[in-house]
């Protein structure tokens, strides 16, 4: 058996791409490989240093200089020989990537081999010397009779543990959500195989190709806690009904608008797109609006938990998640997370079965996809740090948070100024193309929009967000031991969702990228009207002075602050804002300033809040819609609130100038 070389160890270090730095924290999905690359990189360098050391202590003779020049011709052939592997493995894992379209009909043997792919034992029977064929896979413990011919059925039993009565299902929400998947790939390869189409499906064939993927992703899954479940004997079917046990520590009665509700807390969904438990963590009040316009008119009204039905939400975020943001709970391998600190449960809460080689995750996604297709949330360093101190992770591993650093800069300061509360580099608004994306060596920079009235109430407002200086990460993955663990992470993820989403409202841009907007007090005549009369002239300069002339434009600066300011001087705060206590951390803040009305020269200025609430819904009115809302003295916010909660707060400016000009 040959050992790897030391040149062999250099251009596996050099062969791996270096991470986004923006992934580069704990709480990315790839964190274990930046951990596991960082060790050999350290390695390497030792090893590179004990060559050198011995090199260098060698005494000159022809003898050394032949055998430097024959490393360096041995060092020429491995670099090459380097090159030529790293762009086969390239090509190799380039395929793995592409779904190619998949145009055969659906049959028994396609689900029986992927049974067997992921590791189960796949039979195709005929009960009863009935015609209809029956797909059965089983591990060790757990058994899926899957029946595809005409309408789709799934059945799964256990092998231990099972005490259901006979003719009862021993999991029937499993076993709706597998005959969906199943529905779904057998629609689409039918589709795919006859050579038709259908508009709400797109490419048939590559359809099918990915529902085939997903169910060979959920029969590994399934194997995995198989084997899990068999060395626990009676006990080991746990493992499969954790999702069931865990959903009833999230269950709220309250009937109450989704909207509402998702300021309080997450929405559970019982297998949503996983076979596990997922949380519907933000809408953007886009979908939120879409979501209760395509409601059938006979199941409109408050059903469940909130105003949408459980089986509409369920059934539209499968077809079509755009706007939502989702986190799915679900068991991976330890190595490729981080250890969570043991806290100490409280009287409601639930611990997760635990196992030495495998731990529970949150899993973040938003669609569509905002940042250079990578899954996950875009947050502040502030927040992830936040994640991290209150799960107990070791600080020492908070260097992966200093990669980047400037030089002189202090270790918190993160990336430098990279990701979206850096510089915007990485975090395109509506995807705008990476080549109008704001340059990391200049974050100072701008970025511009523009917000027109529906019904021309006001001028166009020409929007102007300054960049923060707080670095910007993805989260993506957070590892979690028990209920409380998931609602704390899931309150300060929600505080970052109502930012983004706000912020996507509007279409931004770098200011460079833009035409440069016309100045709104370039109201004077042009060159065209230079026969204008003095009393014209007289009477534009008076409603000028007056403020009832309307401008062109409302020039509007936008600002996000990371950290506390000091309180506007007798603020006009609106009576319904959210009373509750002072939150430990920065609560996300929009701040709009535009031009007072003449002839006053200052600032109107409005704060537009999220306020955090307690993750059990405690204390916490129906009502709440947990936006506060402050405004210079003088400027009145009645119901704006409200407007902030329906996605209306780039307008708010052109309110005021509204009010102020009647």
């Amino acid at each position: 058996m040959t050992h790897p070389s030391l040149l062999d160890a250099i251009h596996d270090v050099l062969a791996i791409s270096s991470p986004p730095a923006s992934e580069a924290h704990l709480f990315s999905s790839i964190s274990s490989r930046i951990s596991s690359r960082l060790r050999s990189i350290l390695d390497t360098t030792s090893q590179v240093h004990d060559a050198l050391t011995q090199l260098s202590a060698m005494p000159p003779s022809n003898q050394t200089s032949k055998l430097v020049s024959l490393m360096k011709q041995h060092a020429a052939i491995s670099a090459s020989i380097a090159v030529s592997r790293a762009a086969v493995t390239g090509l190799s894992s380039a395929d793995r990537s592409v779904v190619f379209p998949d145009h055969a009909p659906p049959s028994p043997n396609r689900v029986a081999e992927w049974g067997r792919a992921a590791g189960l034992e796949a039979f195709i029977e005929f009960p009863g010397g009935s015609s209809v064929p029956t797909i059965v896979l089983a591990g060790k413990v757990l058994v899926l009779d899957i029946d595809i011919d005409g309408h789709v059925l799934v059945k799964t039993s256990f092998a231990v543990g099972n005490n259901v009565p006979n003719g009862t299902a021993a999991a029937p929400d499993l076993d709706a959500f597998l005959a969906r998947e199943v529905s779904k790939w057998v629609e689409a390869a039918k589709y795919a195989s006859s050579g038709e189409s259908t508009p709400n499906m797109g490419e048939p064939a590559v359809v099918a190709a990915n529902c085939g993927r997903a169910l060979l992703g959920h029969m590994r899954y399934f194997m995995m806690l198989d084997s899990l479940a068999v060395n626990e004997g009676e006990r080991g079917i746990r493992w499969f009904m954790e999702p069931v046990v865990a959903h009833q520590h999230f269950i709220c009665r309250a009937v109450i608008p989704l909207d509402k509700l998702l300021v309080q807390r997450a929405f559970p969904l019982l297998y949503l797109n996983f076979p596990s438990l997922s949380f519907l963590v933000w809408l953007s009040p886009h979908a939120y609006l879409h979501l209760q316009s395509s409601m059938p008119k006979h199941v409109r009204g408050a059903t469940g938990q909130a105003d949408i039905s459980l089986t509409h939400m369920t059934t539209s975020l499968f077809k079509n998640s755009n706007g939502a943001t989702l986190a799915s709970l679900k068991l991976v391998p330890s190595s490729e997370v981080v250890t969570v600190g043991v806290l100490s449960e409280g009287q409601n809460d639930h611990a997760f079965p635990s196992s030495p080689s495998h731990s529970w995750i949150l899993e973040f996604s938003r669609s569509p996809l905002i940042y250079n297709g990578h899954t996950g949330i875009v947050m502040s360093q502030s927040r992830v740090q936040a994640i991290q101190s209150f799960l107990g992770v070791d600080v020492a591993t908070d260097i992966l948070m200093g990669i980047g650093t400037p030089a002189g800069a202090a270790v918190g300061s993160g990336l430098g100024g990279m990701g979206p509360f850096g510089s915007m580099s990485q975090f395109h608004f509506n995807n705008f193309p990476s080549s109008q994306t704001t340059s990391v060596e200049n974050p100072d920079s701008i970025s511009s929009s523009s917000w027109h009235s529906p019904s021309g109430a006001h001028p166009p407002l020409n929007l102007r967000l300054s960049v923060p200086q707080e670095p910007g990460f993805l989260l993506q993955r957070v590892p979690v031991r028990t209920t409380n663990q998931v609602s704390r992470v899931l309150e300060i993820v929600r505080e970052q969702c109502w930012l983004n989403e706000l912020l996507l409202m509007s279409q931004w841009q770098p200011e460079d990228t833009v035409a440069p907007p016309q100045d709104p007090t370039n109201i004077g005549p042009s060159s065209s009207s230079s026969g204008a009369t003095t009393a014209d002239a007289t009477e534009l300069l008076a409603s000028l002075l007056e403020g009832s002339l309307t401008p062109k434009s409302i020039p509007v600066s936008v600002f996000l602050p990371s950290t506390p300011l000091p309180p506007l001087a007798q603020s006009h705060r609106h009576a319904s804002s959210c009373a509750v206590p002072h939150p430990p951390r920065q609560p996300p803040m929009i701040i709009l300033s535009s031009p007072a009305k003449a002839p006053a020269t200052d600032l109107v200025e409005l704060r537009v809040s999220f306020v955090p609430g307690s993750s059990n819904g405690a204390g916490n009115g129906g009502g709440d819609c947990r936006v506060k809302v402050e405004a210079s003295p003088g400027i009145d916010t009645k119901g704006m609130d409200e407007i902030v909660r329906r996605g209306g707060i780039w307008g708010l400016p052109g309110r005021v100038w509204t009010r102020n000009h009647k």
